[in-house]
């Protein structure tokens, strides 16, 4: 693959495709301010939008102007000059420090610790940390002082967090920003081409977006504390916690940040609080983790309570199989007899092969069944996926409203919950019935002409035109189809678990579980085998011991 080389103003081409979408889409959801700040955006010369975007593009809002170099702008002064002209960028540190804008850390912590010392060699000494520095600064009863020794210029972007609510309103996520344009500008990723429109728009009133953003910002929040285990500040957040929105997307992104808080703070032995927010959510594993509250405090019948509510209408098939253990804990606790359900046994076989190589242990199997006239692929979830993603490409990619808001997604929206299925029904159905009939249009074109097009469920680089034409060949279409069937049923967690092998011969095809010493079979994994053993699938799993080199 040729190296692609950006022109240098790329990122100024890239905002202003991003500005365009914002203005012929959602208009509509600007404030005045923020129509003016895109006028007076497209009145600067290039010079002042490249350093503007290069500024808003810089983790913080406060940058000393010295140290800006970009070779694309031709007169930075200049630039500058004029972004401070149109208020896009204020260097009146003073009055905004007065005006408790910004603080004398925020300011100081642009230096190293060197410098300060060379500024302020009698406030501070050599053994003091960057962070005392800070603070000494900061206690230090005359600010002005302290300013007035700063000779250089300072800048402070003003509205830095505009772009936030721009890239919001434009990718529909918070966790996508700038750097997507250029991934694909390079190459590396590309999209499918779908229709987007006004009326395929996330967001439809401001009181959305705004509860987004701030939604947002709570996370951060969240996340920061989370890392240092600071779990007086993670605490400190419950009570900001916004009420259940009826708007659906925003009250999952609430509900996430709920069980994040949640989780923390069980962990964190505040089991009360932990408690009243997992109740709060319908979300997994909301009900669980009450459970399991319930029974560190010893309130054996209340979770009882709440496993049996489970087992009556389980989310999904992973909080039903917890479920059952909980159950089996608390039994004898609450005067109940547990009936443990039937267990399944897979088909297997044990292997003992040598590994000099050291090589995973998914490779030896591979290599022995090699050996025994099959062809391997080492594939895991990768093989149903891909082929689910080719069978289902147009489907998956299909002009549903709501489905595409952004020219970078490797699926629609709503591909991880039931509205997918229910949204193309006609659509799926149709192409099940034509699967089981022995019909494959379009596969072949599809993985001819797609190529290299991010998709979520084709893994391009791992997935062959010979393992296409084998499955095709060697599968009953009618085994193809109640896989699908049972991907659709819960396609975020039946993504997984599917065995490690795939493997063809001149009579079949066989599923092959690999596992090492002392490796177990995980639930989800269970579950995909008891599936086809019920369905007739092959499968079977290769229990693998290593021999030492005197038993070769």
């Amino acid at each position: 693959m040729a190296t692609i080389e950006l022109k240098q103003d790329y990122y100024l081409h890239n905002f202003k495709a991003l500005l365009k979408t914002i203005e012929q889409y959602h208009a509509s959801l600007l404030t005045t301010d923020e129509k003016h700040w895109l006028q007076s955006f497209h009145q600067l010369s290039a010079d002042a939008q490249m350093l503007l975007i290069r500024l808003l593009s810089r983790k913080g809002s406060l940058f000393r102007f010295n140290k800006l170099n970009y070779d694309e702008i031709r007169n930075i002064d200049l630039a500058k000059d004029a972004l401070i002209h149109a208020h896009f960028i204020s260097q009146e540190i003073t009055d905004l420090h007065q005006q408790q804008v910004i603080s004398i850390s925020d300011i100081f912590s642009l230096y190293t610790k060197p410098e300060l010392q060379r500024l302020f060699p009698t406030l501070i000494e050599k053994k003091d940390k960057k962070v005392e520095i800070l603070l000494k600064l900061e206690s230090y009863d005359d600010s002005e002082y302290l300013l007035s020794v700063i000779s250089e210029p300072l800048v402070m972007v003003q509205q830095q967090t505009l772009l936030a609510k721009f890239l919001l309103l434009f990718f529909g996520n918070s966790h996508q920003d700038l750097s997507q344009f250029v991934l694909s500008d390079l190459g590396l990723h590309k999209f499918e081409n779908y229709r987007i429109d006004a009326s395929t728009q996330l967001f439809h009133t401001t009181e959305q977006v705004d509860q987004w953003l701030a939604l947002t910002q709570l996370s951060d929040l969240y996340w920061r504390a989370h890392e240092t285990k600071d779990y007086d500040t993670i605490s400190s957040l419950v009570p900001l916690l916004p009420k259940a929105a009826s708007w659906l997307p925003l009250e999952n992104k609430r509900q996430k940040l709920i069980n994040r808080i949640a989780r923390d703070l069980e962990r964190n032995y505040q089991y009360d609080i932990a408690l009243a927010l997992f109740r709060q959510t319908e979300r997994t594993p909301s009900r669980e983790r009450q459970a399991r509250i319930l029974m560190a405090q010893q309130q054996y019948q209340a979770a009882y309570d709440v496993v049996k509510n489970i087992q009556h209408d389980p989310k999904n098939e992973d909080e039903y199989g917890v479920s059952l253990r909980l159950e089996k804990k608390l039994a004898k606790s609450v005067n109940q007899i547990f009936t443990a359900p039937k267990t399944f046994a897979p088909k297997d076989i044990q292997l003992q092969l040598a590994n000099p190589e050291r090589q995973r242990v998914e490779r030896c199997a591979a290599r022995y069944f090699e050996s025994q006239g099959w062809t391997v692929f080492y594939l895991e979830n990768q093989f149903l996926n891909s082929l689910f993603g080719l069978a289902m490409w147009d489907i998956i990619f299909a002009p549903i409203r709501g489905s595409f808001i952004n020219p970078y997604q490797l699926a629609p929206l709503d591909m991880f919950n039931s509205e997918f299925y229910l949204k193309r029904k006609d659509l799926i159905d149709e192409r099940l019935l034509a699967i089981e009939q022995g019909h494959f249009d379009g596969w072949q074109t599809h993985f001819e002409t797609k190529q290299g097009i991010s998709n979520y469920w084709v893994h391009w680089e791992l997935f062959s035109q010979q393992a296409l034409t084998l499955a095709l060949s060697h599968i009953p279409p009618t085994q193809l189809v109640m896989m699908f069937r049972r991907l659709l049923k819960d396609l975020r967690h039946h993504r997984s678990g599917m065995p490690d092998l795939i493997m063809f011969n001149n009579t079949g095809y066989q599923w092959v579980e690999v596992k090492g010493p002392g490796d177990k079979l995980q639930d989800h994994q269970l579950r995909w085998l008891a599936f086809f053993d019920q369905h007739g699938i092959p499968a079977q799993v290769a229990y693998i011991t290593f021999s030492t080199p005197s038993e070769d």
